[in-house]
C-alpha cells in the first residue's frame, strides 16, 4: 500500500537538497537506517517523535508538518 507523502516530507526533501545531503548523510547524521530513513520521509512508515524530531532539526525542518 502507497501513502502519499506529507508536507514534512517534501520539506525535508527539499532541505536535504539545500544542504547538499545525501540520503547516506541524513541516516548517519541521525544514526538510523538509509532505508528506515526513507521510509519515514516518503510516508511507507510512521516513526516515533523522537525519531521524527532527530530528522528535523538535522534538517532545520519545522516538525508543525508532520502528518
Amino acid at each position: 500500500m502507497r501513502k502519499t507523502i506529507s508536507p514534512w516530507g517534501l520539506k525535508c526533501k527539499a532541505q536535504m537538497i539545500l544542504l547538499g545531503f545525501s540520503l547516506k548523510d541524513l541516516a548517519e547524521s541521525v544514526e538510523l537506517s538509509p532505508t528506515y530513513v526513507s521510509s519515514i520521509i516518503n510516508g511507507r512508515m510512521i516513526a516515533p517523535e523522537e525519531t521524527v524530531e532527530k530528522i528535523s532539526k538535522t534538517l532545520q525542518v519545522d516538525m508543525t508538518s508532520v502528518d
